[in-house]
């Protein structure tokens, strides 16, 4: 069972799924077998199980900001994480815990509240996890380094569906 949705090709919702956020409305006409909405860390890993089961290659989207629709691929599972936006922030340990689908200026307006930065792209509409991914260069980059250096850890779903945590101390192969 998922928490969000699963949606194969030919479904109803499934065009609207596949589109998703994209951005710019230049669509690719490339077609994912599978569109998994997460709706929470439980079905990420389920969609990774479900993927290997069926022998599907995975394709992450968190906004869906990327100019080229690098997550469309034909055949395989969209998994589409834009759904997972919570947060929380400890303000007297000035870190925040973030997840993948979180637009990176809705962070930073609640973190502005308490005096607090982090360094997300230019564009407002950019969800921080592939933002991350892909170094996380944005304002400031130059004098704070890439956003990816201010993370201290992440939660990681492996190719076998099994949740880790990864920090400097543990699974840190996986963390660095």
């Amino acid at each position: 069972t998922f928490d969000g949705a699963v949606l194969r090709r030919g479904e109803p919702g499934y065009e609207e799924a596949r589109r998703g956020q994209m951005w710019n409305a230049s669509v690719p006409a490339r077609l994912p077998q599978v569109v998994v909405q997460a709706g929470s860390e439980r079905d990420v890993v389920s969609a990774v199980r479900l993927a290997k089961r069926e022998g599907l290659r995975i394709a992450i989207r968190s906004g869906g900001h990327s100019w080229a629709a690098n997550f469309l691929r034909d055949g395989g599972m969209l998994l589409d994480l834009a759904r997972l936006q919570e947060w929380s922030i400890n303000i007297p340990a000035r870190t925040a815990w973030v997840r993948p689908g979180v637009i990176g200026s809705d962070l930073n307006r609640a973190l502005q509240a308490h005096g607090l930065f982090f360094p997300t792209g230019h564009c407002m509409s950019v969800g921080l996890g592939g933002f991350l991914l892909q170094g996380g260069f944005g304002w400031n980059s130059r004098l704070w380094g890439p956003a990816c250096a201010s993370v201290t850890a992440v939660d990681v779903v492996t190719a076998e569906g099994e949740l880790l945590r990864a920090d400097a101390n543990q699974n840190s192969e996986i963390y660095w």
